[in-house]
C-alpha cells in the first residue's frame, strides 16, 4: 500500500485515512496531510479486507469498530483501529516496531531494574496516548525476557510487539480475538501460572483490582494507563472510587505499588525525531506512608530529594537532557510542569 511506505520512509509513527480526503500522517507528534493521495470507500474497503481477519471483520459488523495487528514482511507491522465516521469506514493506523526495544535505548534510569528484580508488586506506566508508554513496556518486558526465568502473559488489545521465549516464556492474547476484556483476561491469567501479567489499562476499576489481587497472590503487574506525573497519576486512581472505598485503595496501592513511569515525549534539539522524559515513583517507605495519608503534594518534594533510590522527576530530567544538549532550553520550559521555575534555572546559569 503506497501510503504505507511513505509512512514507513518518513519514519512516522501514524497514519489516518478517510475515504475521500487526503490521508494524514503524523511526525514527531505533528499531523501532516499527504498530498497527492486519496482513498475511495472501496479503496478502504479492500484495505480492511486484505489486512484483517474473519472474527476482526465479525467483530466490526457487531461493535461497528474493531482493534487488531496485522504484518507484512515487506511493510513492517502495525496496528489498525477501524471504525465508522458518519456511516462510512475510516482507519487510523499505527506503527508497531518488529522488535522490541532495549531497556537502555530509552534513557530509562537503571534504578528501575531493582523494581523489575522483585518478585511481585504493581509496576505502573501512563502516558499520554501516542507518547511511548507501550515502548516503555515492551523494554520492560525485553530486559525481562534477557535476564529472568518467568511465565509472561499479556492482555492487549490488540497483541502490538511480539516476542520470542529467550530465558522467560510468553502467552500474549489479544482483545477481543482471544479473550473477551481485559478483566477476563487477568482473571484467566491467574489460572496459567504467571509470574509477570500486563495489561494495556488499569483504567478500568474492575481490572485494576483484579491487578491488586494478582500482586497480593504473588504476581508482578506492569499496567498501562493515562499520563500525567506519578503524583497525578496515583491521585486519579484514588479518586476514582467513592469516599467510602478509598480508605481500602488507598492501603492496597501503599502496599503493592512497586514502582510508577510517567513519561511524554519531547522533541529532541535537531528536530528530526523525540525522546522520552521521565517521571519516576519508588515507592520507599515514605512514599508509602504519602500514600495512605493521602498526601501526595509532598511526592514531587520527595521525588526531587531522594536521588539514592532512583526517583526522577519531569523537570529534573528535563533539565538534565538540557545539560546534556539532547534537547533546548525552550524545549524543557515548553514541557515543563512548572515552567516558571524551569525558566529560572537557566536564567540563573
Amino acid at each position: 500500500m503506497k501510503a504505507l511506505g511513505q509512512v514507513a520512509t518518513s519514519r512516522a509513527s501514524d497514519l489516518h485515512i478517510t475515504p475521500g480526503e487526503n490521508p494524514f500522517i503524523r511526525i514527531n507528534g505533528v499531523l501532516q496531510r499527504l498530498a497527492g493521495i486519496t482513498f475511495t470507500e472501496d479503496d478502504v474497503k479492500k484495505i480492511i479486507l486484505g489486512t484483517s481477519s474473519p472474527r476482526a471483520r465479525e467483530i466490526l459488523g457487531k461493535q461497528r469498530q474493531v482493534n487488531y495487528a496485522w504484518e507484512s514482511g515487506n511493510e513492517g507491522r502495525y496496528r489498525f483501529s477501524v471504525f465508522f465516521d458518519r456511516g462510512k469506514f475510516g482507519i487510523a493506523i499505527r506503527v508497531i516496531p518488529l522488535t522490541p526495544p532495549r531497556f537502555g535505548d530509552l534513557g530509562l534510569p537503571e534504578a528501575i531494574k531493582k523494581a523489575l528484580a522483585k518478585p511481585s508488586g504493581l509496576i505502573i506506566v501512563g502516558s499520554p496516548s501516542g507518547h511511548g508508554k507501550t515502548t516503555t513496556i515492551a523494554a520492560l518486558l525485553d530486559f525481562y525476557n534477557t535476564h529472568f526465568e518467568k511465565n509472561i502473559i499479556t492482555v492487549e488489545n490488540p497483541v502490538e510487539i511480539k516476542f520470542k521465549d529467550d530465558r522467560s516464556t510468553f502467552i500474549q492474547r489479544a482483545i477481543p480475538l482471544d479473550v473477551e476484556n481485559f478483566y477476563f483476561g487477568l482473571t484467566e491469567a491467574y489460572r496459567l501460572d504467571p509470574d509477570v501479567v500486563v495489561t494495556d489499562s488499569l483504567n478500568y476499576r474492575d481490572v485494576l483490582d483484579e491487578a491488586l489481587f494478582l500482586c497480593e497472590s504473588g504476581c508482578t503487574v506492569i499496567g498501562a494507563t493515562d499520563g500525567g506525573s506519578c503524583s497525578q497519576i496515583i491521585e486519579r486512581m484514588i479518586y476514582s472510587r467513592d469516599t467510602a472505598e478509598r480508605d481500602s485503595l488507598k492501603g492496597k496501592l501503599a502496599t503493592h505499588v512497586s514502582m510508577v513511569i510517567g513519561q511524554k515525549l519531547v522533541p529532541k534539539a535537531d528536530n528530526m525525531s523525540r525522546c522520552a522524559a521521565f517521571d519516576v515513583l519508588i515507592n520507599t517507605p515514605q512514599v508509602k506512608t504519602l500514600i495512605r495519608n493521602e498526601n501526595l503534594v509532598m511526592m514531587k518534594t520527595l521525588q526531587e530529594q531522594d536521588h539514592a533510590s532512583g526517583m526522577l522527576t519531569f523537570d529534573r530530567h528535563l533539565a538534565t537532557m538540557v545539560q546534556k544538549t539532547v534537547i533546548t532550553s525552550q524545549t524543557a520550559i515548553a514541557y515543563a510542569d512548572d515552567p516558571h521555575e524551569m525558566a529560572g534555572r537557566f536564567a540563573r546559569k
